[in-house]
């Protein structure tokens, strides 16, 4: 009766619904839809395989592709819901709409949304035109984490200041969406066809509520080149959090950044993914808790002039970081390095580059690092 009841018990910790989770892993990818030449359906194939392994919880996906002539039957996103649901025993969500025909009008081009999670409401916006129409879509989403605003565009490859207009559109939508439903955070995705440090994504990163660049956040100094997947020269697929999230990014990576055979990827872009976890109660312990992670306090002043301080606690005996970047992920200053000493520091920033200039009024990031664990925040110079 004992190994019964020890059995049935331990049968059940893996019966644990997908909620008992403290981690949200957020994917952003291009599938360059089903362009002809490039073998679609093995691409798409080895594509879902790869999101089996990453076992992401949100997916934004552009390029979503289905055949004019068929009824629906062939559409990207479905297939991969579908898929996903069938391997991990859950309820896949699938949301998209279409933006426009591809491929000389051979197929319905869309932009989407995948969760495992329940969906509360969605709807999606229409773009300024460029080369084609764009559209961003909204899903308000039941995370573990809390409700999660979550938003995914592909903006237009031709011309930057139609992108431009087309982020401050988004920056609007979200406003709206924000304003009618409360959350725990803002996330957008998306192929935004542009560079860190260009015009539109500098409407993100340096808005008067501005958002992070979470690749950046996590890796500083680091390129994370997406395209093209063979040999990628540039970064123009992200992961962005708004600075008022009630969420901390844990880490990021660039994904499908492998060939699935000799010189075959499963896109022309590589994807990126972001992990997140909570910083408040929002978060729920369960079956993916992670060894203790480091923590970084609010800066005291913020706004600051001249200086500002904050304490920093350990989750570990590994060696830490502290240091302060740009929003576009270039070092300021490295403020603190070294073994952690006593149960925590005190990290002063006098508002100065490593070379000893004021640097400029502006929002910074304060970004702590130690073993695999990212912490950052978030200041603001005034002069």
């Amino acid at each position: 009766m004992k190994i019964f009841v020890i059995c049935f018990v331990l049968s059940l910790s893996f019966l644990l619904p997908v909620s008992a989770q403290d981690t949200l892993k957020v994917v952003s990818f291009n599938l360059a839809g089903r362009k002809p030449g490039t073998d679609p359906d093995t691409r798409l194939y080895h594509t879902i395989q790869n999101l089996k392994t990453l076992n992401p919880d949100i997916i934004g996906l552009q390029e979503i592709n289905e055949a004019v002539s068929l009824s629906g039957s062939d559409n990207q996103a479905k297939l991969i819901a579908d898929s996903l649901s069938a391997w991990f025993g859950e309820t896949w969500s699938v949301y998209y709409t279409q933006s426009h025909l591809s491929w000389n009008d051979q197929f319905r081009e869309m932009i989407g949304i995948l969760t495992r999670f329940p969906v509360k409401q969605k709807s999606n916006i229409t773009l300024a035109t460029g080369a084609y129409p764009r559209k961003a879509v909204w899903n308000l989403i039941e995370t573990p984490l809390g409700t999660i605003h979550f938003f995914n565009t592909h903006l237009d490859y031709l011309n930057p200041s139609v992108r431009s207009a087309e982020v401050n559109q988004i920056l609007d939508f979200i406003t709206l969406k924000e304003s009618q439903y409360p959350s725990s955070g803002t996330i957008l995705t998306g192929d935004f066809n542009d560079v860190p440090g260009s015009a539109p994504i500098r409407l993100l990163t340096q808005a008067t509520v501005p958002f992070t660049d979470t690749f950046a956040a996590a890796n500083p100094g680091a390129t994370g080149y997406t395209l093209p997947a063979q040999g990628p020269t540039s970064r123009i697929d992200f992961i962005f959090m708004k600075s008022t999230s009630d969420l901390s990014i844990t880490g990021s990576e660039v994904i499908m950044n492998k060939p699935y055979y000799l010189t075959y990827y499963c896109s022309d872009h590589r994807g990126v993914m972001t992990r997140f976890t909570g910083t408040s109660s929002t978060g729920v312990a369960g079956r993916n808790s992670r060894p203790e992670e480091v923590s970084l306090s609010s800066a005291w002043p913020n706004p600051f002039n001249p200086e500002t301080r904050f304490t920093v606690r350990f989750g570990g005996p590994e060696p830490v970081s502290v240091s302060v970047f740009t929003l576009t992920g270039q070092k300021v200053k490295t403020l603190r390095e070294g073994l952690p000493s006593g149960e925590e520091w005190t990290v002063t920033w006098d508002g100065r580059t490593h070379s000893g200039q004021p640097a400029a009024s502006g929002v910074y990031l304060i970004t702590v690092q130690q073993g695999g664990r990212v912490k950052t925040g978030k200041v603001v110079l005034l002069k």
